[in-house]
């Protein structure tokens, strides 16, 4: 996913900065790692992370500013990131040890989780009432939630939620139960790498997965990301937030288009284009 970005120069020094910066060979990942490699989240976290911060650089270049910002999960860093609150390679540093934490707390094999189409968030919450190790992960739209947990968890989260109605309960390609409590140890130890970094106060808003709300000071960013990590990802208040601050037209930055399909549920009727290639990037109408 990285290969055409790091044929621009000023993205590949970029790379070889972070790179630097982390001790983590970014450019193989970037190129040459296979799938296996890349779907353990303590590769696939900074990965993600540099392709949002790059293609950021090559849509500022277009003159494409952003008047606000939010992310998904780890897409919160590249956020704040854009936002000027944290520079390149201290941001990539505290990514790879969100994935490193996120991996020893949860070893691949221990969980996971699986998107819920076709059933309200709160019907969800109810069926998984009383369920051991399983929790609501991701509030993304009004008809979509994904849940995660052990894969004893998950397993009985399943047969409820089918019998509740839901449409659908697809299994995600994903190596442990992200944004629940399981998560707890890797939150703590994150917290320790967040605290040697300097976080400034965004520029421009930035909702927080944790709240739906935009981040308030420098400051209170390590807590807010420490807690983000074993706590819902609340999507669909962010998005909601961005429309009731004016927002009318969405880019989504990474290697696919996840968020841009949902704009449809989430912000009828306003533009949502997706920026996951340095070729899109260029197609992006900028208004004169």
């Amino acid at each position: 996913m990285g290969t055409e970005l790091l044929e621009d120069q000023e993205i590949s020094a970029l790379c070889d900065r972070c790179a630097t910066a982390t001790a983590v060979d970014l450019r193989r990942l970037l190129t040459t790692a296979g799938d296996d490699e890349l779907r353990l989240t303590q590769n696939a976290q900074p990965a993600l992370c540099f392709v949002g911060i790059a293609l950021t650089v090559l849509l500022r270049r277009r003159g494409i500013e952003p008047v606000a910002a939010a992310g998904h999960s780890v897409g919160e860093y590249a956020a704040l990131a854009a936002a000027g609150s944290v520079d390149a390679p201290h941001v990539i540093q505290a990514v790879v040890e969100r994935g490193r934490a996120m991996a020893e707390a949860a070893p691949a094999g221990t969980g996971s989780m699986a998107a819920v189409l076709g059933l309200e968030a709160e019907k969800i919450e109810a069926a998984m009432a009383g369920i051991d190790g399983a929790w609501p992960a991701n509030y993304n739209t009004p008809s979509q939630t994904v849940v995660a947990g052990t894969t004893a968890g998950l397993e009985a989260a399943t047969r409820r939620l089918q019998e509740a109605g839901a449409r659908r309960v697809i299994p995600l390609n994903v190596s442990a139960a992200f944004h629940t409590p399981l998560m707890a140890p890797a939150a703590e130890r994150l917290r320790a790498a967040l605290d040697r970094i300097e976080w400034r106060a965004p520029r421009l808003p930035v909702m927080a997965n944790l709240t739906g709300r935009a981040h308030q000071g420098g400051d209170r960013i390590p807590h807010v990301r420490q807690m983000q990590l074993r706590s819902p990802v609340r999507w669909a208040a962010c998005v909601a937030a961005l429309v009731e601050a004016g927002c009318d037209t969405f880019i989504e930055v990474g290697p696919n288009r996840a968020l841009t399909g949902m704009m449809r549920e989430l912000a009828p009727g306003r533009m949502a284009v997706a920026a996951g290639t340095p070729k899109s990037v260029a197609e992006i109408a900028v208004p004169a």
